[in-house]
């Protein structure tokens, strides 16, 4: 029989895999999905006003999914960390400095959402700038293409950056779970 609580497996379970999932979705997005627009753009003449517009569409959804996977896999490290605090009961059977480990899992976690701030605004602002001029346009060619490519390569590279913040939080974390 596990010593472990119900809750705190939850915990566990929704922290890590929270983590990696959030990961893999922001990856997918800087190695498939905006290499995809930017293809389009290259290869196949797209406007570039049209690909800013498909790239907010891919940003606004991921801006309502991303920092609330975020936020929920970032708590369950956290309320694991408050309950392998020094003087507690699970402290005595997980491994050594458990509740240290899954606070920097919950920073790096929670990390995504101050680095899209931090390093990743200016770039939203300018392909978000670029995709309002063309809501309704009928036609979207007139964006400057070089500006819309490079801005889309920066924000993938940005994007692929911070996807490794949650993918640190959730390996850090198996230091706790697996000993």
């Amino acid at each position: 029989m596990s010593s472990f609580s119900t809750s705190f497996r939850v915990a566990q379970a929704v922290g890590l895999g929270g983590a990696m999932w959030l990961s893999g979705n922001i990856e997918a997005l800087s190695i498939i999905s905006i290499p995809a627009l930017s293809t389009s753009q290259e290869k196949d003449s797209a406007p570039a006003g049209l690909v800013a517009r498909q790239w907010k569409y891919i940003y606004d959804d991921g801006k309502i999914q991303n920092p609330s996977i975020a936020v929920i896999a970032g708590t369950s490290f956290a309320y694991l960390a408050w309950s392998v605090r020094s003087g507690t009961a699970l402290s005595l059977i997980v491994p050594k400095n458990s509740a240290q480990i899954y606070t920097i899992a919950a920073i790096l976690t929670y990390g995504m959402i101050p680095f899209t701030g931090l390093f990743m605004l200016p770039t939203n602002e300018k392909l978000m700038s670029t995709a309002n001029r063309y809501v309704g346009a009928k036609s979207a060619g007139a964006a400057n293409d070089k500006e819309v490519s490079e801005s889309l390569k920066k924000w993938a590279l940005l994007s692929g950056i911070r996807g490794l913040l949650p993918l640190l939080g959730g390996i850090v974390s198996m230091v706790a779970i697996l000993p």
